[in-house]
This record gives C-alpha cells, sequence and structure tokens, in this order.
C-alpha cells in the first residue's frame, strides 16, 4: 500500500503589523504562503536528530573493556565497568579525554575513598566521581565532669 501526499489548506489570520513583517522580511517573488511554509521547514529540520557518526573511540559506548582501566586502578576495574554504564544512560559525555580525567581525579583519592566514591556514584546514579567529604560534624567529646556521672539503682554514682 503505498502511502499518498495529501495537501492540507489552512487559513491564518494576520494583523497588519505580522503581514508587513512578512511582507519585509520574504525574498523577491515569494508569497505570504511559501513564507509561513518556509517557516514550518524551518521548524521541522531543526527537530530531526542529527545522524550520529561511528566513533572510534573505545570509550564512547555503554560498555568499556576492562583492559581500558589503567594498571594502577586495575583493584577497582569492576567497578569502573559497572559505573560506566550508568555514567552513559545519564547522558554524561562518554570518551577518552573524559575518561583520563577521571583516572586522574581517582588517583587523587585515597584507596580506601576511591571505592568509596565508586560505589556511591553506583549507588546514587551519578554522572561523575567526587571527593568523599569528611564530616565537620565532631563526635561528642567524652564527659567525664564528676557532675556528668550515672546514678543506678546497683552501684550507685559511677
Amino acid at each position: 500500500m503505498e502511502k499518498t501526499k495529501k495537501d492540507i489548506k489552512v487559513s491564518v489570520f494576520l494583523d497588519e503589523e505580522m503581514a508587513s513583517f512578512i511582507d519585509d522580511t520574504k525574498t523577491y517573488g515569494m508569497n505570504r504562503s511559501d513564507y509561513m511554509r518556509s517557516l514550518v521547514w524551518e521548524k521541522m529540520k531543526r527537530k530531526r536528530p542529527k545522524p550520529s557518526q561511528p566513533s572510534n573511540d573505545p570509550f564512547a559506548n555503554p560498555t568499556i573493556n576492562g583492559r581500558l582501566i589503567p594498571d594502577d586502578l586495575k583493584d577497582l576495574s569492576q567497578l569502573i565497568l559497572e559505573w560506566w554504564p550508568i555514567r552513559y544512560k545519564n547522558k554524561a559525555t562518554c570518551s577518552t579525554s573524559v575518561a583520563q580525567r577521571i583516572f586522574k581525579k581517582l588517583r587523587t583519592f585515597t584507596p580506601k575513598d576511591r571505592k568509596i566514591a565508586l560505589e556511591k556514584a553506583i549507588a546514587g546514579g551519578w554522572r561523575d566521581i567526587y571527593e568523599i567529604k569528611q564530616s565537620n560534624i565532631a563526635e561528642e567529646p567524652k564527659n567525664n565532669h564528676p557532675a556528668h556521672r550515672v546514678f543506678t539503682a546497683k552501684g550507685g554514682f559511677q
């Protein structure tokens, strides 16, 4: 079954200001309906997705090969391989240069913090790796003042 093209006529009511704008901006020999039609075509072309070019970048995919992870970060390869698809799904830029930046950032963390940062990024669905902040709230100091003794029935003041 072949699809046939059907023309649809539309009436548009323009005030004088709109009509004079069209008359001033249209090209020579173009009538108002042609100008309106060109506006619609222009809008339609903007909404079309750009054709994607195949990339040779190994990090431009949702899954990456474990061999791409540097040797000094091999102990974190499982976490990195688990986190990369999350990053890709959240439409973060995935490229070799970005991966190198992330690896460089991970190297600034302590080994313990590297693992924690990746685990939090996976659990939170984050697009990036963030440094683990130490809590600014200090633990309550243990108060050994005599006024803070606890009285119990068995032992009295302790």
